[in-house]
This record gives structure tokens, sequence and C-alpha cells, in this order.
């Protein structure tokens, strides 16, 4: 395709240096890529292509609430395009999963008449998928964002797997600057509302992925359990629930 005047660029989660010869080609020819941070070993093989990464993660102070950093970093790359092109923004993953600036960027862009190329890496239900060991298509698979699925009241089917994406989000709305650690009653609604669907003895499975020097972890526990998992709730955890054996009470 012709060169765009916006590239929204990936690179793998499990291992940053997941990230194509194509994408690597790219930044080499551009020289610069616009991050929120880049892990360091990312950041060692960009510098050793004499590729520049400018950090926007400054734009997220404490307290501040996301959609306002969103729209500040938004407004400075799109303005950028006025002086260079194609701007690359590099992020984690795939830049329109699970990655609200991405997708913030990709409606802003189109909005405005820009051209937006999109380059995925691995994303993180590439991830999770592997991990498990799930047949998607054969077992078919439910996903919901957990504080979409709560604002919506959408409805589960307890007769096929269910991934529950981004669990801290059901509490989060700013970056946080209290460091208290959550809570079980932070997540009751949550619980409540899969017990009514699945029943309390359903298991599920909290998967906290990897990320930084903080090594991937998987809980089990039956859902009359889940403020037990609370405390393991951080940024990259999501949720998964097998189908149901039986009907809970009143689904039969």
């Amino acid at each position: 395709m012709a060169e765009a005047d916006l590239v929204l660029l990936g690179y793998g989660v499990d291992d940053s240096l997941q990230i194509s010869v194509n994408a690597q080609r790219l930044l080499a020819a551009t020289g610069r890529a616009y991050t929120l941070g880049v892990p360091a070993n990312l950041a060692r093989l960009l510098a050793s292509q004499r590729v520049e990464t400018v950090d926007l993660s400054d734009r997220f102070t404490l307290g501040r609430r996301f959609e306002d950093a969103y729209l500040d970093v938004a407004e400075f790359l799109l303005r950028r395009t006025t002086e260079e092109r194609p701007v690359i923004f590099l992020t984690y993953g795939s830049p329109l999963f699970l990655n609200s600036l991405g997708r913030f960027l990709f409606v802003q862009a189109r909005q405005r008449n820009l051209t937006v190329d999109v380059r995925p890496a691995i994303s993180q239900f590439d991830q999770i998928v592997s991990d498990l060991g799930i047949d998607v298509g054969a077992g078919g698979l439910q996903l919901f964002d957990a504080r979409r699925l709560l604002r919506k009241r959408q409805q589960l089917n307890p007769a096929v797997p269910l991934l529950l994406l981004q669990l801290a989000g059901v509490q989060a709305t700013a970056v946080p600057d209290d460091g208290r650690p959550p809570e079980p009653g932070d997540y009751a609604e949550i619980a409540d509302y899969l017990k009514a669907a699945f029943g309390e003895e359903q298991p599920v499975t909290l998967l906290n992925l990897a990320a930084g020097d903080r090594a991937a972890t998987r809980t089990t526990v039956p859902l009359v359990r889940f403020a037990e998992l609370v405390p393991q709730i951080v940024s990259t955890s999501h949720l998964f629930v097998e189908a149901a054996r039986t009907a809970p009470p009143g689904k039969e």
C-alpha cells in the first residue's frame, strides 16, 4: 500500500523481540518511533539499528484519567503527521486488540482523513489461547471486556467457554496514585455476575500474562472462592471460565 500518514506497529507480548522483519525494515527506514516505553531488550535492538524511540508515557501522570491521557497522546501524534510521514506508534501486541489508545488513534486518524496502516504482532489473545491449549473452532469462545460486560449487562452462555478480558478495568479509570492493592469488594459485582450464569462451584482461572520482569502466572479456584484471586489482579489479568458441565440453579 502507499505510504501511510500513521502506522500502528506491534511488538510481541511474551517476548518483545517478536517483531517482524517487515516491522524492523520500516523502523530502520523511518528512523523514529513513538512509544509508551518499550522493554529494555527491544530498546537495545532499536538503538543498534539507529532507531530513535520517543517515550510519551510522561502524559500518564498519577491520578490522571486515562481518557485525558489518551487524548493528549493522540493529539500529539496526529499533529506530528503534518511534520513527518509516516508517524510510527510502536505498541504492545496487536494495536487494535486490548489497546484503548491504539483504537482511539485509529478512529481519530480516519475521522481526519489520514491514512492508517496497522501491522499487528503476536497478541495477548494468541498467547492466551496457546497457553490454555483450547480449540476455539471446536468449542467456541465467548470474548468479553470485563468492564463492558457489567455496564451493558451482556448475556453469558454457560455452555460456551468464556474469556473475560482486562479484569482490572472493572475498577481502573485513572492512573493509580494511592498504591492501594485491590480488595475483594472491588470485584464483588463481577463475581456475582459470573455466579448467576455459571454457578458458584464453576472453576475459574486467573491468567496474569508476563509483563516486564513479572513472570506469567495461572491460578484456578471455584467461583465461590473468587475473593482469593483479587489480591493477584494486575493490569495484565484476564479470566478464563470453562463451559459449565451442568446448568447452575435456575438455568435448567
